[in-house]
């Protein structure tokens, strides 16, 4: 599966879709960024990834998508017009895609954009059947937070949506992992290292873990649904518990110690 993530905005929450939603769930899955201002995902520990700008060669880039199975075109804001131009100039490289999705967000301004995108894409010839829009940041409920996108002429599905939670994906941006690097399903898995652990520092470092933990088991359900009713595949997520240890788990704080 091949997906291209943009929005003629910023600030919609494509590099955390793609690391979080989408990453994860395709089997041996690759990141391409096209980003020139903000850093991404390229932070992130244990991602496969390549970052490119816009004006870099794109062979290298078509290599990487003609290599990868699974990929995720993850393009930024400032470098969507340069890259969709060098894209299009070789004829039918655009229909490698499976899908075009669109994150949007709450504020007014994305949402007149998130519309402005899809004309973009209808214009390009794109089918609208691989044009996906994910609702991000939702607050109260889609419908009356994107009152005014939802009034635009498209068939909008509604229940492409990931709830707002600042906290949770806050605290993976300051650990540099996601919430696959730290994910459990037993959600007293990390509960029961604090009991035992006598170190105040450490035991606050766990604590800071597990509570992320017990946020992300919730928001892992909306995305296993979003991502396999976007994609109608089912997720490949595989979790060994055995192999995420509490020493690769808090290992980050250790560095960041002065941030806690």
């Amino acid at each position: 599966m091949k997906i291209f993530m943009l929005n003629s905005s910023g600030n919609v929450g494509k590099s955390l879709l793609t690391r979080e939603l989408f990453y994860p769930r395709m089997k041996d899955a690759k990141i391409v960024e096209i980003e020139t201002v903000n850093s991404g995902s390229s932070n992130f520990v244990n991602l496969n990834i390549s970052k490119y700008k816009a004006d870099d060669d794109f062979m290298d880039i078509y290599m990487e998508i003609i290599d990868n199975e699974n990929i995720i075109v993850d393009v930024g804001a400032s470098n969507l017009a340069n890259f969709w131009d060098t894209l299009k100039s070789f004829a039918g490289v655009d229909t490698f895609f499976d899908y075009f999705v669109i994150p949007t967000g709450v504020r007014g301004k994305l949402q007149e954009d998130t519309y402005k995108t899809i004309l973009f894409l209808r214009g390009e010839g794109i089918p609208e059947e691989k044009i996906k829009v994910v609702f991000n940041g939702v607050e109260n409920s889609v419908d009356s937070d994107f009152e005014v996108l939802l009034s635009a002429d498209y068939n909008f599905d509604t229940s492409l949506y990931i709830k707002k939670n600042e906290l949770l994906f806050n605290d993976l941006g300051f650990l540099k992992k996601t919430i696959f690097d730290i994910y459990q399903s037993d959600i007293n898995f990390y509960k029961n290292q604090i009991v035992s652990e006598k170190d105040p520092r450490e035991k606050l470092k766990l604590v800071k873990i597990d509570l992320s933990n017990r946020q992300a088991i919730t928001v892992k359900n909306q995305m296993d649904y979003v991502f396999e009713h976007l994609t109608n595949t089912k997720s490949y997520w595989l979790i060994d518990s055995d192999e995420i240890t509490i020493k690769e788990a808090i290992q980050e704080f250790d560095e960041n110690e002065e941030d806690l």
